[in-house]
């Protein structure tokens, strides 16, 4: 069954969860569909509060630059970084580059 991504794409996995708490050891998984720019939102709160209201929420924006086969991330404006502090992510552009990093809340620039 063919599975169609738009050029571009940023698609973060995370792995398998039987429930929104359930502690996890493996990282984000983020897969970049090279063939034009693209951006991507990655959102987190803790799922089952309202904490979000009050600034307790995790925004990470990150925008792939084809031309220069990079990916930059950085906080979004108002969120900060939750438990736990760092995220560890494998980042791959499909079919080509892979690398692992870890997010700490400051910006950061991966060439692929």
């Amino acid at each position: 069954m063919p599975l169609f991504v738009r050029e571009g794409a940023i698609l973060p996995l995370g792995p398998v969860r039987q429930y929104v708490t359930e502690p996890v050891g493996e990282s984000l998984s983020i897969t970049i569909y090279p063939g034009n720019d693209g951006s991507f939102l990655l959102y987190e709160d803790d799922g089952v509060s309202f904490k979000y209201r009050n600034g307790e929420w995790m925004g990470i924006q990150m925008d792939w630059n084809e031309a220069q086969r990079s990916l930059k991330m950085h906080l979004v404006h108002g969120s900060r970084m939750l438990v736990p502090k760092n995220r560890n992510m494998h980042v791959s552009v499909l079919g080509r580059a892979s690398r692992a990093v870890t997010f700490d809340g400051r910006p950061l620039e991966l060439k692929l």
